[in-house]
């Protein structure tokens, strides 16, 4: 149901949304998670591999759908703490517009670019080339319905619903294991099943967010008659999303030239790292569901001119997401091993990605300031800002990490980045944070 966040107690407001943020985001990595722990334990750690040497395109292109469900998201809860009910209507209208033309050019797209993408692009070892690319290929023709859920999921986080998404997300996850399980482990469908298994469980997301909308928000459906500000509504969230879309983006390809580095130390870093990956995807759920938490907070109290509101609740989600942080780092290192071995990795390929995941595991409660702030800057429409923390902190670490590469020559180079770029970019954020300037975005 719709939730008014510019009302009572803030941290209480701020903890009970984000809790089923937490569950709907820890759904969505189970997606990855169960494909590589399927794929590694019954498919081989060659194939895990392969699934996991795409994961930096994947993340290419889930930034630009959920770069476009937060835009939406930020553009509609301004105005749901506003009382604009019109001009929700056409945000909403124009979103799904542009969330459709983008789906079908960028699966096209990606589509052709594939094979280039995959061989020269991510250099994938001979061993794993052929199920790289068939995984890859599939996995794109699921964008479409990634950017119908994304809106969806702006749109209902706006008006103060978490509950929704985490609904439908745990029909999809429940198909996707059960799937998974079939393709995978009984028709022997390997990498191919593991990728199919993911895009119908993503279609029946996006389904299920739609029915959720009408059934129960059928004011919040997209209508025709609201396309005539299409023109306005469209440059307001090509102007809100496209800093958080580059900003996802420019992280993702950084990652790619990573991903290239640790594939140039060969097979037990590419799993080792891939292992480490899913965990540290678990490991960011906190900050990450704050991030979301606190931009819709922000948005609504922003358009209802509570400024004071607003910085209590900042501070609320700065303590909660570190506490939780630091107390979620204790458990990964103490059983990091045992974490590690679920995807069937172990020897040299356990032991570097222990390595890494404790180094980074001691530095995580940075990255949740950041994260916080972020969203924060965000939701009050300052979304240049994070964009540009973005972009600094990936500038340091892939720096330092080929710096390192090409002088030390040692598999830990890509790693040891993590503690200076991670504080710079918290620093940067926080500093435009204290500044102030951020309440001059409103769009409400």
């Amino acid at each position: 149901m719709k939730k008014d966040m510019t009302v009572g107690t803030e941290w209480k407001a701020i903890a009970l949304f984000t809790l089923p943020i937490m569950g709907s985001n820890f759904l969505q990595v189970l997606y990855n998670v169960v494909d590589s722990v399927v794929v590694g334990q019954f498919v081989g750690t060659t194939a895990l591999g392969a699934v996991g040497l795409t994961s930096s395109m994947v993340w290419l292109l889930v930034s630009v759908c959920t770069g476009l469900g937060a835009g939406t998201g930020i553009a509609v809860s301004q105005l749901f703490g506003a009382k604009k009910e019109r001009e929700i209507k056409e945000v909403i209208a124009s979103a799904y517009s542009i969330a459709i033309v983008l789906g079908v050019l960028l699966t096209v797209l990606m589509l052709l670019l594939s094979k280039p993408v995959i061989f020269d692009l991510l250099q994938a070892p001979p061993s794993m080339r052929d199920m790289s690319l068939t995984y890859y290929r599939i996995y794109c023709l699921g964008i479409l319905v990634q950017l119908v859920y994304n809106v969806a999921y702006g749109i209902l986080r706006a008006h103060g619903d978490s509950k929704g998404a985490l609904f439908f997300l745990f029909i999809s996850a429940v198909l996707n294991v059960v799937l998974d399980c079939i393709f995978v482990i009984v028709l022997k469908w390997n990498v191919a099943g593991a990728a199919i298994a993911t895009v119908i469980a993503q279609t029946g997301c996006a389904v299920a967010a739609l029915i959720y909308l009408k059934k129960l928000f059928p004011d919040l459906m997209p209508s025709k008659k609201f396309l005539y500000a299409w023109k306005k509504c469209s440059q307001m969230i090509t102007r809100l999303s496209v800093p958080i879309v580059l900003q996802n983006m420019v992280s993702a390809l950084g990652f790619i030239l990573l991903q290239r580095l640790v594939n140039s130390f060969g097979d037990y870093s590419i799993e080792g790292y891939t292992a480490m990956q899913k965990i540290e995807q678990i490991a960011h759920i906190p900050s990450t569901s704050l991030n979301v938490t606190i931009s819709s907070f922000v948005g609504q109290n922003i358009g209802a001119k509570k400024l004071d509101r607003v910085q209590r609740g900042y501070k609320a989600s700065i303590l909660m997401g570190v506490v939780t942080s630091v107390l979620l780092a204790i458990f990964v290192i103490a059983f990091d091993d045992q974490l590690l071995g679920i995807f069937g990795v172990a020897g040299e390929s356990l032991r570097r990605g222990r390595e890494h995941l404790d180094l980074l595991m001691v530095c995580i409660w940075i990255s949740t300031i950041t994260n916080i702030t972020c969203g924060f800057l965000q939701g009050a429409g300052d979304v240049k800002i994070p964009a540009v923390s973005g972009f600094v902190n990936l500038g340091i670490r892939l720096g330092l990490s080929f710096l390192l590469a090409t002088t030390v020559v040692d598999f830990r180079c890509f790693y040891v980045s993590i503690f200076p770029s991670w504080a710079v970019a918290c620093l940067f954020v926080v500093l435009r944070y204290r500044s102030g300037k951020w309440k001059n975005y409103s769009i409400a």
